[in-house]
């Protein structure tokens, strides 16, 4: 390959789902209960009502409170499927994968025509890296759902997930940059993992990187604070450098180093079941230009994109614009392959810091820039 001419390389973020919640219920006049339409027993009636209330909790971020709830449905109607399933939704939140898989599991039991029980359960082995089973879960999705309008999403899933299983086809290629050959090898970090195709980073001399953050028109679901966590964001990449980077923000285009943007239109993306993506684009000494959008809306409805969210997304691309062009299978790390179906803050970890150092370290810089 010519030195001189640059290659583009996508990296990607797959998005996990996890979806939609049971129909309000309902009752008549006298001792006649209804829920969708359909008669019910008194208890599935008062389940109803309370699954209703932590459904408004759940689409509030108020996990702890709607989990409360669902417990109590389940307590009065303990063959009520929707209310295992919403529990279940609510432990993931929460960050209790085993207890959200036993409801889901629970869930598909009595009523196995819940289609979004088997995304989320499908969602929550996706974010804990048990990837064999979140495929087997979003294939019973598609065996069972084949005329869903997600079903288009899952399948763009699956495909992902088992490019992450097989020869990596996923990742980009950096072939043609320099082989993986790292400083010494840190205690406790991933860059033989996120490098296995070559390592990428900005030159040497580059040290101030200038980025551009495009400001959002017509965009569905942004929030002005959204720019401050990007910002955050790539300070705290910038600091896990060791000092090698520096990032300065400009407000206009010209001659920026990297351009981010955020998106409200999935079309957009190369990969219509990602979150965001980073394309690179580099020449003979390294990387030479990046280009990152992050989406700000759901792919499907019913996962809320909330500034926890925006900052775990912000850290990976960022991750992948600097370099970090594969993915972990580590669910701590910030370079993990999926998104996480808790909502919560997220830093930083010593691995993601080890990582980004290492990539940096004069004695990696020595060998890997160019072919």
């Amino acid at each position: 390959m010519n030195p001189l001419v640059a290659k583009s390389i996508t990296v990607s973020f797959l998005l996990i789902s996890l979806l939609a919640f049971a129909e309000q219920a309902k009752s008549q006049t006298g001792e006649r209960y209804e829920m969708d339409g359909k008669p019910v027993s008194r208890a599935f009636y008062e389940a109803g009502l309370l699954v209703t209330d932590a459904n408004n909790l759940l689409r509030a971020n108020r996990n702890q409170e709607a989990s409360v709830k669902l417990k109590q449905a389940i307590a009065v109607a303990p063959d009520y499927a929707e209310a295992h399933y919403n529990y279940g939704l609510s432990m993931a939140k929460l960050g209790n994968s085993s207890l959200a898989v036993e409801q889901f599991h629970t869930a598909i039991k009595l009523n196995p025509n819940l289609d979004q029980c088997w995304i989320s359960l499908g969602g929550v082995y996706q974010s804990a890296g048990q990837i064999e089973d979140a495929i087997q879960s979003y294939k019973q999705f598609l065996t069972r759902f084949p005329r869903s309008a997600q079903a288009s999403q899952v399948s763009n899933l699956v495909k992902g997930l088992q490019n992450e299983l097989g020869s990596g086809s996923a990742k980009p290629d950096a072939q043609g940059f320099g082989a993986s050959a790292p400083a010494k090898a840190a205690a406790d970090d991933y860059l033989a993992d996120v490098t296995k195709r070559g390592t990428l980073r900005w030159p040497s001399d580059h040290h101030v990187i200038r980025v551009y953050m495009r400001p959002p028109v017509n965009v569905t679901g942004y929030l002005p604070r959204y720019d401050a966590i990007a910002r955050q964001s790539f300070t705290d990449w910038a600091n896990a450098s060791g000092g090698a980077l520096k990032f300065q923000f400009q407000s206009i285009p010209t001659n920026a180093d990297i351009e981010f943007s955020w998106i409200s239109d999935a079309s957009k993306l190369v990969n219509k079941a990602e979150a965001g993506e980073t394309r690179l684009t580099c020449g003979k000494f390294g990387i030479v230009h990046g280009t990152v959008r992050i989406l700000t809306v759901p792919l499907m409805s019913g996962i809320a994109v909330t500034p926890n969210r925006i900052r775990l997304i912000s850290l990976h691309e960022i991750g992948h614009v600097l370099g970090l062009t594969g993915h972990t299978s580590n669910p701590n790390d910030a370079m993990f392959y999926s998104a996480t179906i808790g909502d919560e803050w997220r830093n930083l970890s010593p691995r993601d810091i080890n990582t980004m150092t290492r990539l940096y370290a004069p004695a990696t810089a020595s060998v890997n820039n160019g072919p």
